[in-house]
């Protein structure tokens, strides 16, 4: 049986994959939120690493440090920087590093999977685009400063996890590939800076910015429906992905590994 590790930001996130799955458990690996969910020939191992670089990238270097795996997926939610739509899924074909002003890196997203995702998405008949993706340090909460990014990276869309997956994923040997969706347009602030609730005490300091501006909760529930149409879409995705594996490995592993082995 293949093995498949999916990694995002948080258990929301993971739903999406989580539904098509069967048997799934639930257990830590490390400090990490970690499940194992079966189809008829992929093992699918969830990890919830929090939200960041420095927190996706230990959490992709643990999974991969305690099992082989076939593939790496990295999953959530993006900010549009190109024409993609609310709720589109995004496939990346290249990951760019901008986390720091220095030296930048690209790693690209593994040819075969990414044929194997094109034609999923097109299976799935859900709205999407490929392209590069840039993952940075902070949330772009601004529409100029979202069109500034674009420019200068070439990227349709941004993210704050996926290039320290992809890293981990590289330095193994392992494939990789970012499925993602789109949780707001290019061309729209953010209803709040999110980059408040970062950190230690960012939920007190997310609270308190709301207390202060309580008009803003209208328009974060409306951005909640671009998160739950993208969510519905990575959904659709990710049942023709698994169907689509299911026809295509033949088994390569052992019988399912207990939680926390290789």
């Amino acid at each position: 049986m293949r093995r498949v590790a999916v990694l995002a930001a948080s258990a929301r996130e993971l739903a999406p994959v989580r539904a098509g799955l069967k048997a799934i458990r639930s257990g830590r690996l490390g400090s990490f939120a970690h499940e194992i969910g079966r189809s008829d020939a992929v093992e699918m191992h969830l990890l919830n690493t929090g939200i960041g670089f420095q927190a996706a990238l230990v959490g992709a270097e643990a999974v991969l440090s305690a099992f082989t795996v076939d593939a790496v997926v990295s999953t959530g939610y993006v900010g549009a920087l190109g024409s993609a739509g609310l709720g589109d899924v995004i496939v990346g074909t290249d990951v760019l590093d901008w986390t720091t002003e220095g030296a930048r890196a690209s790693f690209p997203c593994d040819s075969a999977l990414l044929a194997l995702a094109r034609e999923t998405a097109a299976r799935a008949r859900v709205g999407w685009s490929e392209g590069p993706v840039v993952t940075v340090a902070n949330v772009v909460c601004k529409a100029d400063e979202k069109q500034g990014l674009a420019r200068a990276s070439g990227a349709i869309a941004v993210d704050l996890e996926s290039a320290a997956i992809a890293r981990a994923a590289h330095v193994v040997g392992v494939p990789f590939l970012l499925v993602r969706a789109v949780s707001d347009r290019a061309d729209e602030d953010l209803p709040m800076d999110f980059n408040l609730w970062l950190g230690p005490w960012g939920r007190v300091r997310g609270v308190a910015h709301l207390l202060r501006r309580p008009s803003i909760i209208r328009s974060l529930l409306r951005m909640r429906r671009y998160v739950e149409y993208g969510s519905q879409n990575l959904a659709r995705f990710f049942a023709a992905l698994v169907a689509s594996l299911d026809r295509t490995w033949a088994p390569a592993c052992p019988s399912p590994v207990a939680m926390g082995t290789r």
